[in-house]
């Protein structure tokens, strides 16, 4: 597993642990603990747990396991910007939102709007990026099935 994959997943996991802690936040102030209420938190909770665990996990996993282009390596799969992308603008547009969110006061509806054309462009990134991975193995490519008809 190289640092791409590993970052993917490591960020995913604290994005897990992140999003837990707001909902036993939710969750002990509904039980009556004396905490403070938090606006916004079952919003980030979602985004947190939904955008920045599962989709992190799947992006990290899918460029991981998916078969790499023909002749590409490993490595040089590893490398490929829109990865990097994928990763920088999910992981920046998350924690931007999970700020704006969190302190609307400061930081106002535009940051928030921000972040969710930034985590839309990362998601799309990831899309453009996986699309020519998914095919069948052995050369059955839609592209090769349609040149040898």
């Amino acid at each position: 597993m190289l640092l791409i994959h590993r970052l993917f997943i490591k960020t995913a996991l604290v994005y897990l642990v992140l999003g837990v802690m707001a909902g036993a936040w939710m969750l002990l102030r509904q039980a009556g603990a004396p905490l403070p209420e938090v606006t916004n938190l079952p919003t980030v909770h979602i985004h947190l747990l939904g955008l920045g665990f599962f989709m992190m996990m799947v992006c990290g996993v899918a460029l991981w396991m998916f078969p790499r282009k023909s002749g590409e390596s490993r490595q040089e799969a590893a490398r490929d910007p829109l990865a990097w992308t994928t990763y920088y603008l999910i992981t920046i547009g998350l924690a931007v939102r999970c700020l704006a969110l969190l302190l609307p006061t400061f930081l106002g509806n535009v940051v928030l709007g921000i972040s969710a054309v930034v985590q839309f462009a990362g998601v799309a990134s990831f899309a453009i990026a996986i699309w020519p991975r998914v095919y069948l193995p052995g050369g059955n490519e839609p592209r090769a099935r349609a040149k040898v008809r």
